[in-house]
């Protein structure tokens, strides 16, 4: 999928994040590319993610609450992305309201040659899927809690990491603006929002997008040290280790100086199979729709200064068309249509 995936969404060919972290970031164009694909890539997480969350049909021990915190802080992350992006000067017109934004499910890795040869599925949720997840958000390093033997624990991906791919925008930012001021202060078309508990912050120095690049990197993998999100949520887990407890059964827990999933129990909820989805499936135009509206919103929010409220109204709307189509035993279909673009979106 890869590099014909970045020619499909931008006219020409962009380069894989190992091209990026193996030549590193030395001018604009080269830092706004790499952020493109950052926010490609942390959108594409999402509707995996939100098939597994809409598929739980009996959930003794609040999974569902854990997979939701994790996609938000998908949406957050794709946020910090887009204000990056647009504190750099450039302008998301186009950019995420188009066919090729989302890849199409199944996909080899994903956006940006990210886990080539991992297949990321829209599936119903199961330690399949778990595996699948914690791949996807493996940390930079060994993790730090202690893997069991059994069940088998997921394949590390190839390097380099996302996290390392992070650390080469950090850089970038550095080498590009050395100054450490941006085109304009306050930055154009920022958006500034509460999600949940954290802060979608504008970008308005070099500073707060290192700040938010380390955000980013420790809410998905952890630190070196800890399995929680840092400063930023000490009493919450990162992503990776989240997906984790599901899959081992078992909520992390101090023991030492160390960690283990020893915890309390944790039971893998049943849920809904679902299959591909097949044309004329019920629902399923209603779906594309307000995911095509949503698209559309979230781009206008950094383009026209929407307000992002209408766009998360649509999130709830995109919710119960999913989870109407998981019962019914369909697959959503996360597909932007040009032609279904609203008037007024």
């Amino acid at each position: 999928m890869g590099l014909f995936f970045l020619i499909r969404s931008y006219g020409m060919p962009r380069r894989t994040i190992r091209e990026t972290v193996e030549s590193g970031i030395n001018n604009l164009a080269e830092l706004q590319d790499a952020l493109l694909t950052a926010i490609q890539l942390e959108f594409s997480t999402i509707p995996p993610y939100l098939c597994a969350q809409w598929s739980i049909n009996n959930d003794p021990s609040d999974v569902n609450d854990m997979i939701q915190g994790v996609v938000v802080q998908e949406m957050l992350h794709f946020g910090l992305g887009c204000n990056m992006y647009t504190a750099t000067g450039g302008s998301l017109l186009g950019k995420i309201a188009n066919s090729s934004f989302v890849p199409s499910y199944p996909s080899d890795g994903l956006p940006g040659g990210v886990h080539p040869g991992l297949v990321v599925s829209l599936s119903p949720l199961s330690s399949e899927t778990l595996r699948t997840f914690m791949s996807i958000e493996y940390p930079d390093v060994t993790p730090v809690v202690q893997q069991p033997p059994s069940p088998p624990s997921p394949t590390p991906p190839v390097p380099p990491t996302i996290g390392q791919f992070y650390q080469t925008i950090a850089a970038g930012f550095q080498t590009v603006f050395p100054s450490g001021s941006l085109p304009h202060n306050p930055s154009l078309n920022q958006v500034v929002t509460n999600v949940d508990s954290d802060q979608l912050f504008a970008i308005n120095t070099v500073a707060d997008a290192l700040k938010a690049i380390q955000e980013i990197t420790d809410q998905g993998e952890g630190s070196s040290t800890s399995p929680d999100e840092g400063t930023f949520d000490p009493d919450e887990l990162a992503h990776y280790y989240t997906f984790a407890q599901v899959y081992y059964g078992k909520l992390v827990a101090q023991v030492g100086s160390g960690y283990q999933y020893s915890g309390a129990t944790v039971t893998m909820p049943s849920a809904y199979n679902f299959a591909p989805q097949t044309p004329g499936a019920p629902g399923q135009t209603s779906f594309i729709r307000t995911f095509t509206k949503l698209l559309t919103q979230l781009e206008s929010s950094w383009t026209s200064g929407a307000s992002i409220e209408t766009a998360i109204d649509t999130m709830f709307t995109l919710q119960g068309d999913g989870v109407g189509l998981i019962m019914a035993g369909y697959t959503p279909q996360f597909t932007f249509e040009s032609a279904a673009v609203p008037t007024h979106a």
